[in-house]
């Protein structure tokens, strides 16, 4: 087919080729005839050029007008022939010519009917008016919808009052260890009298760079320097001497011969991870990982196992299993990528990996380490470098890839995957979220650069304990927070203290001694009998309890953590301690849980157990 075609294309422009010869041959045989260019060439070696004679411009108009109309008939003869000769070829063609002018008269015709349809949309100057008007007098509404979710608290004078949780409160700054709130946004989400500024054991600000004189200085001139954004993917034009300077900060801060910034903290994990596993791979997870480390596992469509939450046992239970499939199926350990995958502290367990006992297994069975450590750096270790630190190792060492987030104890935005220079080069082409996001704002960066020299007591070059009379750094700063932990730890637990002692046998500590993430959950005399969503409501009612009697901010967890997670945690209340607090702080919390289990679980047990049984007619 695809030589008779060739053939009447050719025959086509042969006939046309002579069309045109013979036009020009006529035109020559008009009054005016074409020169030859023997006698163009003859003619202007004589310098006579006047002496051409070209024929008329009406000649030759006429010849063109002439050609042009024959063109449809000698078209439509050719066409004919073609038909003759292969009429498959010439139904296929004209099958794919029809089609393309359907499908673009069917586009316009969409076009047109959606243009239609946002003119019938469209609202009127009087609707804009009404609209703007509305706005200005009542302003924006509630992200949340009050259906979402109510809890009830028993104010002093017995009357039962309505809250939204975890979407009423408005945050307006952060001023050492209080939270001060927007009492305005917040009125309208909340029927409550809510205090203007409670305690804050709520963020992850562990070693109080919200607050920090330095960091603030540091992004303000930043800011000025910088601007805001950087318009653009690290790959492309997204790239500042502030991303590398953290790179480099962290890197050298760490002892690693490379570091990649993340603009997300959670992307962080999970393109890391999603960069090196692959199909085909395997991955043996602790089921106890958080969302990122999931939603990384996921998108590597590796081959999975868990094992249980911190035990090593389990864990070396999987990893013979898998070597016994190995010598069955005549496999070798090199014929995949093969991976242990733990978070050095648990985001939502509160727990430390036992790190040494995992990095014995990983040697053994030629396994390669990806730890995620957002929560371990700048509060573990003896000069705040993390969980591996904390349990003697290295990074590269004995852990291939180190990942973390720089929005928890570092006061940044983004995170950072540190190791080898091989780790990092293939995550710069293979890292999704650094190839297709734009880059962190420079200026935040800048900050992340100053945590790591306050972290290690050294801020423009000099050492110092401190630049600010009242602001720690350096080693100073971390003893502080670990001696929080440990007041806050002990008091807790402490069974002659007035206010613990309403707690005992009522919550139960679920988290490590040495985490500066707390996890109460409700004791087994408690829990026994009650439903996830039940025990969900009386800690959201006690959370509720110490945000406004006790004026002390803590969370509860039961209602968020469970989405896109292996393994569910139970419901707690989650307390965060931090570099901030001090010993009359810890009281203060203590005193307000202690009076907030006590009025829920004690006094209004009656009416929590009314409405526990009517919660969504209460809704």
């Amino acid at each position: 087919m695809a030589g008779k075609f060739t053939q009447h294309v050719f025959n086509l422009g042969f006939s046309s080729g002579r069309a045109i010869h013979k036009l020009l041959l006529d035109a020559q045989s008009s009054s005016a005839h074409w020169p030859s260019l023997s006698e163009v060439y003859s003619i202007s070696n004589a310098n006579n050029i006047s002496s051409i004679q070209l024929p008329s411009i009406h000649s030759v108009f006429t010849y063109v007008v002439t050609f042009l109309s024959q063109l449809p008939n000698r078209y439509r003869i050719w066409w004919w022939n073609l038909f003759q000769s292969d009429p498959l070829h010439v139904l296929v063609e004209t099958l794919l010519i029809v089609a393309c002018i359907i499908l673009v008269v069917l586009q316009r015709r969409a076009d047109w009917r959606f243009s239609q349809e946002r003119k019938k949309g469209a609202p009127t100057d009087k609707d804009v008016e009404h609209l703007l008007k509305d706005w200005k007098e009542n302003g924006r509404k509630p992200l949340v919808s009050r259906k979402e979710g109510t809890i009830t608290a028993r104010s002093g004078r017995g009357e039962n009052k309505y809250l939204e949780v975890g979407s009423g409160l408005v945050v307006d700054k952060i001023e050492g260890s209080r939270l001060f709130l927007d009492l305005e946004l917040s009125k309208e989400k909340n029927n409550c009298k809510l205090p203007q500024s409670v305690l804050n054991f709520a963020t992850l600000d562990y070693i109080a760079t919200s607050s920090s004189p330095i960091l603030r200085k540091t992004a303000l001139d930043a800011l000025k320097h910088y601007g805001c954004g950087s318009c653009g993917p690290r790959g492309f034009y997204g790239t500042i001497d502030a991303h590398l300077e953290a790179e480099e900060a962290v890197s050298n801060f760490l002892g690693t011969e490379g570091a990649i910034l993340y603009s997300d903290g959670a992307s962080a994990s999970t393109s890391t991870l999603a960069a090196f596993a692959k199909r085909g791979d395997m991955l043996i997870v602790d089921e106890g990982v958080n969302e990122a480390l999931l939603t990384g596992i996921n998108l590597s469509r590796a081959n999975v196992r868990y094992f249980r939450h911190n035990d090593v046992k389990d864990l070396r239970r999987i990893l013979e299993k898998v070597k016994q499939q190995d010598i069955s199926l005549k496999r070798k350990a090199t014929d995949q990528r093969r991976f242990l995958v733990v978070e050095g502290m648990y985001r939502n367990w509160g727990t430390l990996a036992p790190l040494k006992e995992i990095v014995a297994l990983k040697e053994e069975f030629h396994y390669r380490l990806i730890v995620d450590d957002s929560h371990g750096i700048g509060t573990l270790g003896k000069s705040g470098r993390g969980s591996l630190e904390h349990a003697g190792l290295k990074p590269m060492i004995h852990c291939e890839i180190l990942t973390f987030s720089l929005e928890n104890a570092l006061g940044s935005v983004g995170g950072m995957t540190v190791g080898s220079e091989e780790v990092v080069d293939h995550q710069r082409l293979s890292g999704a979220g650094y190839c297709f996001s734009a880059s962190a704002p420079p200026f935040l960066s800048k900050v992340c650069v100053e945590s790591v020299k306050r972290l290690q007591g050294t801020v423009d070059g000099n050492e110092s304990k401190s630049t600010d009379e009242t602001e720690l750094t350096g080693p100073a700063l971390l003893n502080r927070l670990r001696e929080n932990i440990s007041h806050l730890y002990s008091t807790l637990t402490n069974s002659s203290h007035p206010y613990a002692l309403k707690l005992r046998n009522r919550l139960s500590i679920t988290s490590d001694p040495l985490s500066p993430l707390l996890y109460l959950r409700l004791a087994d005399e408690e829990a026994t009998g009650r439903t996830r969503s039940e025990q969900t409501f009386i800690l959201d009612q006690i959370a509720h309890h110490c945000l406004v009697n006790g004026n002390v901010a803590v969370v509860a967890t039961g209602g968020h953590v469970k989405k896109y997670l292996q393994l569910v945690p139970e419901p707690s209340l989650r307390l965060v301690a931090s570099a901030s607090h001090d010993k009359e702080d810890v009281e203060v919390l203590v005193k307000a849980l202690g009076e907030a289990v006590e009025s829920v679980l004690v006094h209004n047990a009656s009416q929590m157990e009314y409405t526990l049984q009517h919660k969504d007619n209460i809704r």
